[in-house]
């Protein structure tokens, strides 16, 4: 007795002209601002109608792939991985109508890429890395001195997302700004959350004495814990506070 046979699915022609277009633009390495062929000219290579071309030209233009310029044609859109972005992280946020869920996905999220990054980073760190890493620290103690709290939170933000910089990996680094801005749109409803002052500050001497000796080990168990306290926060956020 056979198994179950699943029927294949129909597959509109519109989905199979947009995988067709998207192979044109990647295996002829066309970049921003190069024009795609014509339409009339894509129907007869294609030898698909018009109309299915058209459909396949706005499903890109959706995803940010190109763009349609009246009297001129289609172009390759600059700036697409950020405009894909900007659209996957407008659903991330429809799908979490609590903050306080939000955040703690983010943070999870923060920890995996973060530990990574400075595992990676503190194995050999780009050149001068280890002197901007200890200004932020410089700068940051600073502000935990003058008790200047809101400054801290802002400048932490950046201390970590230098560490994803540092990594000069372009998906990596587009994916943590969008990351970054929706920590923050989330903060101005919740409030800033991390773990104690004095233990951020302990946390980062950590961080960066772990890079000087090039212990990557060492980096990512801290920089795990130092996310992990922020995670505990979050879990134990007020929702009513949302």
């Amino acid at each position: 007795m056979y198994k179950d046979i699943t029927p294949l699915k129909k597959v509109k022609i519109s989905d199979e002209v947009t995988y067709a277009l998207e192979n044109i633009i990647a295996e002829n390495n066309l970049s921003p601002g190069d024009k795609l062929p014509s339409q009339a000219e894509l129907s007869e290579k294609l030898q698909v109608g018009t109309r299915s071309i058209r459909e396949a030209i706005r499903t890109l233009e959706s995803r940010g792939m190109v763009e349609t310029r009246q009297g001129k044609g289609v172009f390759v859109k600059e700036n697409n991985l950020d405009h894909f972005l900007e659209i996957l992280m407008g659903s991330v946020v429809f799908h979490f109508p609590k903050q306080k869920d939000l955040l703690i996905d983010l943070t999870k999220t923060r920890r995996i890429i973060e530990s990574q990054a400075i595992y990676d980073i503190a194995a050999n760190p780009p050149k001068g890395f280890v002197a901007q890493f200890a200004k932020f620290i410089e700068e940051l103690d600073l502000k935990a001195e003058e008790n200047k709290i809101d400054a801290y939170n802002m400048l932490d933000l950046e201390l970590h997302k230098s560490i994803i910089d540092a990594t000069e990996n372009k998906i990596l680094i587009s994916l943590y700004t969008h990351l970054t801005s929706l920590l923050i749109r989330s903060f101005s409803k919740t409030g800033y959350v991390r773990g104690s002052l004095e233990t951020s500050i302990a946390d980062h001497h950590k961080m960066l004495e772990a890079i000087v000796v090039r212990n990557s080990d060492l980096a990512k168990k801290t920089m795990e814990s130092h996310i992990m306290l922020t995670l505990m926060k979050v879990e134990n956020l007020d929702e009513s506070s949302e």
